[in-house]
């Protein structure tokens, strides 16, 4: 894990319309970094007067860099080609150990989260929250969907591979509850509190943790985090909400 800022510019910009319909927009960054599914870059760029950088999972390496995401929310997003940019990263731990392909399950809001262990073609099953069967374009045969989350546990049955899970936060703690205590020590979720590492500031995304003074630090050790660490009531309404 790299720990200084590098200035860097943005090689290719492409829009992406999935998810549901929206639109996201696909940044080449300048890199000669290594990184693995479910770590990000930390991006700050020159669209506003008060830079605080933000996190972009890195889905993807090209021969000139590290290839990230953006929502239509996110600063990045209204960067173009050749513009530049300051980056920390890659940060943050993979959920996976490369020995079991994980379950994914998320919904359309927050399936950006996931992007990244879909285009490496780390897993051996998608789930879909909120939606029927849609083709997603990719490897649509391992893609189920289903219309409530509590059908989530009875879709795993017993199949014993680690599950990573993404989504809004009302639904995050829908999610928790819907799993048995046995299967969320196999599970991972994804935190999503806001951070601002690395580049002139911190935003205190650490988790309560009655084992640590000072909680754990999510954007070292997540983002994506065992289940059942996760204090809902304590921490959730710290997590960020994707429309």
């Amino acid at each position: 894990m790299k720990d200084f800022v590098t200035r860097s510019r943005i090689l290719r910009c492409m829009d992406i319309q999935f998810f549901g319909g929206k639109t996201y927009r696909e940044f080449e960054i300048a890199s000669d970094e290594n990184f693995e599914a479910g770590q990000y870059l930390m991006i700050r760029t020159g669209n506003r007067e008060v830079n605080w950088p933000s996190p972009y999972f890195i889905h993807k390496k090209t021969a000139g860099g590290l290839v990230v995401l953006a929502r239509e929310d996110q600063e990045l997003y209204k960067s173009g080609l050749n513009d530049c940019v300051e980056y920390w990263g890659p940060r943050g731990t993979t959920p996976v150990d490369g020995k079991e392909s994980p379950i994914l399950v998320t919904e359309q809001g927050a399936r950006f989260a996931v992007y990244p262990f879909i285009c490496g073609n780390a897993y051996n099953r998608l789930i879909i929250v909120g939606h029927k069967r849609e083709d997603i374009g990719q490897n649509s045969e391992m893609v189920e969907y289903c219309e409530e989350i509590g059908e989530i546990s009875g879709l795993i049955g017993k199949d014993e591979s680690p599950v990573i899970g993404a989504f809004n936060p009302a639904a995050a703690k829908a999610f928790a509850k819907a799993l048995s205590e046995e299967r969320k020590k196999n599970t991972y979720i994804f935190v999503s509190n806001k951070k601002a590492c690395g580049i002139d500031g911190c935003k205190g995304c650490y988790l309560h943790n009655d084992d640590t003074s000072f909680g754990i630090n999510v954007c070292c050790k997540g983002p994506f985090m065992p289940l059942g660490i996760i204090d809902f009531e304590v921490d959730g309404r710290c997590f960020e909400t994707f429309l």
